[in-house]
């Protein structure tokens, strides 16, 4: 492919105007920028342009604007531009700089291109390298940012450009303009052919040299005083030879094709390349910047970066053996500035977790396509990982097929599950002239269910959420209480404040770094009518010393309620007298776990009225002047594989009354100062127990 050198300047085809003033301005743009900026006016109509930086009148108080110049100022800059003429026309732009090199990034090479000078000249066929942590956008407003990457335009294109380009470090808001200058690359085949007749307009021919005699064809040889006229959609042979006649006298011949085509090949990659549909004898060439044709090629080309668009026309010189014919205009419109990227709007969009479902609406630029993918929900089943946008697990989730949505808007909604935590992500791109936008999205784990504890989270917008968990137990227990089941993840401490803190859903605690449920004196959770599961951790209760209430103290309370609880570890201090629990029409499972509770008066590890009490592989003590392990008035026990131990005054292990149930495989331990005639178990008429191998002491 043949390399070539052009004159021709072109502009964008967007300028920065307003409604009186044509005056075509490519730089600078209003906004805030991090270097200084270029003066860049599209001079080629041949007005006189003048500009101030000052506020002064720019024709009487400014400078004469011949070519791009750099502005040297920084903070806040206004430039007065008028273009003169019959009537004066005039813009003013506003920006500031705020000088920003970038030192310390690791795209701060890239930015000292062109830091200095505000423009970054560029060869066709070159690559301009943007560090693909950095967004970039060319030409004018609007705006369509794109993931940074090599970018490059065909080695043949003939177009020299002034493009504007911003570049932006999206994690900072950092903003960078500044102009690519192109050139063509100049690299193509010199040729004369001295002729002694002249061809203009294609159809004209003249006669230079008076030395010679011509023929046209097959007409008689003459010395033509005119101009000829040809018709130049056949060939035609022109021949000519010296006037004085010798013998041997040379005839020399100049065969003239006919007028030849230009074709135009639109690539795949979008640009266009031109050659001539003719005789083989044509080649093509441009202006140099000497206004003369010098160099001639096969093929010449037009071209932009992805990211810009660019719409005009040029003009080729058409030489057959070197020897001019004529000139064509041929015209281009090159699109690779992708429409904007559509914007994803919804309430809170930098939360990741969300307690509520989701309404959201999708912009697209109003003259493109949109299109849309809405994932289906994704079960999050691992509730007590740490989960972001770019987690594994979350990028595997399959994403439906991007679908054309009528218009430039789309409404969605992202609803929660009805148990459990899901997962969305919202995709969307915008397409015009088969040019597409980078693809947004929007991602969230919406969660009604699995709440998040930290009381080192000093945050005044907890929600319990992952990134904004409860830090109080009163406003973790009202979100619990609002739905029907919930998960409770606990960092750490999570203290229980005083009084009776009531639980009226479904919930298990979960532990999720060796976390702690510390009551406050005269704490008590109250379940009512529904299910508590308690997993893995250390309840503390040591407030005795301090009380001096005579009432009946517990630490929970079941209400037509269940507590299950396993592999836990319970230290109770109670002031005078307690129920570790307190039972009523209600259901108590403890599995693994070590208790010890004790009060002054009288203590009990469980009191129960008409429920069922279920005890395995679990230690219990209990000590106070009267202790109880079980005491239950009606339902169910068993106890299995599990050590009681009563310390005090008086004690036993169990007091049944009107209850069934097995206890198999225990030990029973007692220190009591007298003990007269005393069963581990007491059991009345109505309580029917099977009991087999338990071992007791000291009774």
């Amino acid at each position: 492919m043949k390399k070539f050198f052009a004159a021709v300047i072109f502009f964008s085809s967007l300028f920065l105007t307003n409604a009186f003033a044509q005056i075509k301005v490519l730089s600078p743009a209003e906004g805030v920028w991090a270097n200084k900026q270029m003066l860049c006016i599209d001079n080629s109509d041949g007005a006189e342009y003048y500009y101030s930086l000052n506020g002064e009148d720019p024709v009487s108080s400014g400078f004469a604007y011949d070519n791009p110049v750099l502005i040297d100022l920084t903070g806040p800059v206004q430039i007065r531009i008028k273009k003169s003429g019959k009537k004066n026309q005039e813009i003013k732009i506003n920006y500031t700089v705020e000088p920003d090199n970038a030192y310390d990034a690791d795209y701060s090479q890239f930015i000292d291109s062109f830091y200095d000078t505000g423009i970054i000249n560029y060869t066709a066929g070159s690559e301009i390298y943007i560090p693909y942590n950095l967004y970039y956008t060319m030409g004018l407003p609007p705006d369509s940012f794109i993931e940074g990457q090599p970018v490059s335009i065909a080695e043949n294109t003939v177009i020299s450009m002034n493009i504007p380009c911003v570049v932006m470090d999206k994690n900072n808001g950092k903003k960078w303009r500044f102009i690519i200058r192109t050139f063509p690359q100049n690299q193509g085949v010199f040729t004369q052919n001295d002729v002694p007749f002249e061809i203009t307009d294609w159809s004209t021919i003249s006669f230079l040299d008076d030395n010679y005699i011509y023929r046209i064809d097959d007409e008689y040889w003459e010395l033509p005083k005119e101009s000829k006229t040809l018709d130049r959609s056949v060939p035609h042979r022109i021949q000519w030879q010296s006037i004085a006649y010798e013998q041997g006298n040379p005839i020399e011949t100049f065969e003239l094709p006919a007028k030849p085509k230009i074709r135009k090949d639109v690539l795949e990659n979008g640009s266009i390349t031109y050659t001539i549909d003719g005789d083989q004898s044509y080649q093509m060439s441009i202006l140099s910047p000497d206004g003369e044709y010098q160099e001639f090629f096969t093929e010449i080309g037009a071209d932009t970066f992805y990211g810009n668009s660019i719409k005009g026309k040029f003009t080729i010189g058409i030489f057959s053996n070197s020897v001019y014919q004529g000139d064509m205009s041929v015209d281009y419109e090159i699109n690779k500035k992708p429409p904007r990227v559509p914007e994803i709007a919804v309430k809170n969009p930098e939360v990741f977790y969300s307690r509520q479902s989701i309404a959201g609406l999708i912009v697209g630029q109003d003259d493109a396509e949109l299109y849309v993918s809405v994932s289906e929900p994704f079960v999050i089943e691992q509730t007590d990982e740490t989960y972001s946008p770019h987690s594994e697990v979350l990028l595997s989730v399959p994403q439906k097929d991007f679908v054309l949505v009528n218009g430039s808007n789309y409404r969605f909604n992202l609803e929660p599950m009805t148990q459990g935590a899901c997962y969305y992500k919202v995709m969307a791109y915008s397409k015009k002239d088969s040019v597409t936008s980078a693809v947004t999205e929007y991602s969230v784990i919406i969660d009604k269910y699995n709440y998040y504890y930290d009381e080192s989270y000093t945050g005044e917008d907890s929600d319990g959420t992952r990134d904004r968990p409860y830090n109080n137990f009163t406003q973790c227990l009202s979100s619990i209480n609002n739905g029907r089941f919930a998960l409770l993840m606990i960092n750490g401490e999570m203290h229980i404040p005083s009084g009776k803190n009531d639980l009226l859903s479904n919930c298990t605690f979960v532990n999720v770094n060796g976390a702690e449920i510390i009551f406050e004196e005269n704490a008590s959770i109250v379940v009512k009518g529904s299910t508590l599961t308690i997993q893995d951790f250390t309840l503390l209760y040591e407030h005795g010393r301090s009380s001096s209430s005579t009432k009946m103290a517990n630490l929970i309370k079941l209400e037509n309620a269940v507590l299950d609880m396993d592999n836990c570890q319970i230290g109770a201090v109670f002031g005078k007298n307690a129920y570790l629990f307190d039972l009523s029409n209600s259901t108590l499972n403890v599995t693994n776990s070590i208790i010890s509770v004790s009060a002054e008066e009288y203590v009990s590890f469980t009191n129960g009225l008409k429920s069922r009490v279920t005890v395995g592989k679990s230690i219990v003590n209990a000590s106070g002047k009267t202790c109880v392990g079980i005491s239950l008035y009606e339902g169910d026990v068993k106890i299995t594989e599990s050590s009681f131990k009563v310390t005090g005054s008086i004690g036993r292990i169990a007091e049944l009354f009107g209850v069934k149930g097995t206890v198999t495989q225990n030990t029973f331990k007692a220190e009591l100062p007298v003990v007269k005639n005393a069963e581990p178990i007491y059991q009345d008429k109505k309580t029917k127990i099977s009991q087999s191998n338990n071992e007791s002491y000291g009774f």
